[in-house]
């Protein structure tokens, strides 16, 4: 999993506890003054906090963690295809909006270098992105026993780390949104 709930999504420390809603037991009490938890009151909130950091005072849930995490996403770069279908490759710089799309077969290579399509925004494809949740597909998608076929990757840069995700002729459920997604904002082939 790519999204670090703990982490504070407004500093980025790591120190950080838990709240705790509910009547607290003794043991809960214990733990609130030794700081290993924060009390957060006996209701508990929908949709609130359920975590806090010790270094900013932040409170946040994990929905505000995701959100986090995909206006973090810099750069997204992937790629799919195999030797008889061609392949595709695509490079969306989140940051400026410029877009280079290229296109491989039978030794013919087409490269391109736009801006997002019109009517299209990059706030709207991190939205559609999130939706799509590739931070928590798993790092690898490789069907058995396959020596040929469509090979994909995925890599998504971000201030921290880059998280790269990959397949052969196996996909993560949501492989077909995340080409139409990219289809959508370069108006090119992808799949």
């Amino acid at each position: 999993m790519a999204i670090n709930y703990k982490q504070c999504p407004q500093c980025e420390s790591n120190n950080t506890l838990k709240i705790l809603y509910g009547m607290p037991s003794h043991v809960a009490m214990e733990q609130a003054e030794a700081g290993k938890i924060k009390l957060g009151g006996c209701s508990l909130i929908v949709g609130g906090p359920e975590y806090y950091c010790n270094d900013c005072e932040n409170e946040w849930n994990k929905e505000h963690a995701i959100d986090a995490a995909y206006k973090n996403i810099k750069e997204l770069k992937a790629s799919v295809g195999g030797y008889f279908g061609g392949s595709y490759s695509v490079v969306v710089d989140l940051t400026t909006g410029r877009i280079t799309w290229s296109h491989w077969n039978n030794g013919e290579v087409v490269d391109e270098e736009f801006k997002i399509v019109k009517g299209s925004t990059v706030k709207n494809f991190i939205e559609e992105m999130q939706i799509i949740n590739p931070l928590n597909w798993k790092k690898e998608y490789i069907e058995p026993g396959m020596l040929d076929g469509t090979s994909w990757s995925l890599e998504l840069t971000r201030d921290c780390r880059n998280i790269k995700k990959h397949g052969v002729n196996k996909y993560p459920r949501e492989w077909e949104d995340f080409c139409k997604l990219v289809r959508g904002i370069t108006g090119k082939k992808f799949s």
